[in-house]
């Protein structure tokens, strides 16, 4: 137990250097960089893809966020995909809200709601549906003008900051042979009823885990040519990326085989070889209400990380695997590791303290108990006290604390649900992942 206790309070070291690397290396890269950049833009076009599913809550709200962005940024056209999943109801449905919305702002120039009838599981059908009207005109150019149009994706709730579109065409100059880029994710609470502690906790550890994991996992991954940076696992999130219409075309559009297409484009990035720019401009992001909420979630996400053999054999199948098999197994190892190491997590803090907390009442407390109890329980709450909270009314020490230990349980319980689906080979992840 001082064993376990040490390891895991050496690793929330190692995570708070990558936090203070991240918060330097965004320092870094936004100091001085203008809100707007018309001037930058040059020959490139960008289109912002947003697919909508029973979003009935924020549907209006995301409609006139993106009217208000793109009148002071450098978006050439933001699509609204809604789809024939669903269904009709006594209650307005996302499309009504959406064709409403864009009416009473007198349908914005470059502002567009198409509504896709191909039915799937999965969003790719809605994304691939805005990639294929990309251009200005119906049957859009091949060649080189896929090199100058880039498809960024967002969910419904994402709010990207003002300085994003500006960096991704100062990023554009300055790595020309990048075709994929992912900005790191802030995660918020939503300022909305029905939220409840969790999501306060939630939005801490979901932070912290982008500006730790993910951002030493792009770095370390960007040192082309190196042993760690093949085998180190990374993806893109499925919101705030952004993709070369070349790459789509390589790849024959937006992932469709599985679930969470924002994964499986990223570790088919990883497979070929083909390298993740980072950008240091945050797309805030929002984090489930309830206990209930997470819960599904969190599945659908261990979901996702699961599927990564199902890319594997993609890639092969269509010859995009550019990976030697070393490399490969490696790079399943480390993948494999996460979502085990993500559930093992709870189960070993909670069967530690049980393990500490019998010897106590067996023998009496010791100087030693008491060091091994408070490094397992402060183990999940660090982020807590290190993270100030993100949005702008971030939650208070005593709301952090109390959120972080209701949602970190949760988060990790998560894994055996989706181990089981995943097993019995059942549904990929829930039909819709709430807000």
């Amino acid at each position: 137990m001082t064993g376990l206790a040490a390891g895991l309070l050496a690793r929330r070291a190692l995570e708070l250097a990558a936090v203070i690397q991240s918060g330097r290396f965004s320092r870094r890269r936004l100091a001085g960089l203008a809100t707007t950049d018309e001037d930058g833009a040059g020959n490139q076009r960008i289109v912002c893809v947003v697919p909508l599913y029973l979003e009935q809550e924020i549907a209006a709200d995301a409609v006139r966020f993106w009217h208000h962005l793109v009148q002071r940024t450098h978006v050439d056209q933001v699509v609204f995909v809604t789809t024939a999943k669903e269904k009709p109801g006594h209650d307005a449905t996302t499309h009504d809200l959406v064709a409403s919305e864009l009416d009473a702002l007198g349908h914005p120039e470059r502002l567009r709601h198409l509504h896709c009838d191909e039915v799937t599981r999965f969003r790719a059908a809605q994304l691939n549906l805005a990639v294929d009207q990309a251009g200005p005109e119906q049957h859009r150019p091949v060649g080189q003008a896929a090199t100058q149009t880039w498809i960024g994706v967002y969910n419904a709730d994402s709010r990207p900051a003002d300085t994003t579109f500006a960096e991704l065409w100062q990023r554009i100059d300055a790595e020309p042979d990048t075709r994929v880029f992912q900005q790191l994710v802030d995660y918020v609470v939503p300022d909305r009823a029905g939220t409840g502690a969790v999501a306060v906790g939630n939005s801490v550890l979901q932070t912290w885990w982008t500006r730790s994991h993910y951002y030493a996992r792009n770095t370390r991954g960007a040192r082309a040519g190196s042993w760690s940076a093949a085998i180190t696992p990374y993806s893109t999130f499925g919101h705030g990326e952004f993709v070369r219409l070349d790459f789509l075309d390589d790849i024959g559009g937006f992932p469709d085989f599985a679930y969470a297409d924002g994964l499986l484009l990223g570790w088919i990035c990883r497979l070929r070889g083909e390298p993740i720019g980072l950008l240091a401009s945050r797309d805030l992001a929002e984090v489930p209400r309830t206990v209930r909420d997470l819960v599904t979630q969190q599945t659908a996400w261990m979901r996702g990380l699961l599927n990564f053999d199902a890319t594997v054999a993609w890639c092969r199948e269509h010859d995009q695997l550019r990976l030697t098999d070393r490399q490969l197994a490696g790079l399943r190892a480390a993948h494999g590791a996460i979502p085990v190491a993500w559930g093992l997590s709870t189960v070993a803090v909670l069967t530690g303290v049980t393990v500490v907390a019998a010897a106590v009442a067996r023998r009496g407390a010791t100087r030693g108990d008491a060091v091994r109890l408070a490094g397992l329980l402060a183990s999940p709450v660090v982020p807590a006290f290190l993270l100030p909270g993100t949005g702008d009314r971030p939650g208070r020490l005593a709301a952090r604390l109390a959120g972080v230990a209701a949602s970190w349980p949760v988060e990790g319980l998560a894994f055996w649900p989706a181990l089981a689906g995943h097993l019995r080979r059942g549904q990929q992840a829930p039909a819709k992942t709430p807000r």
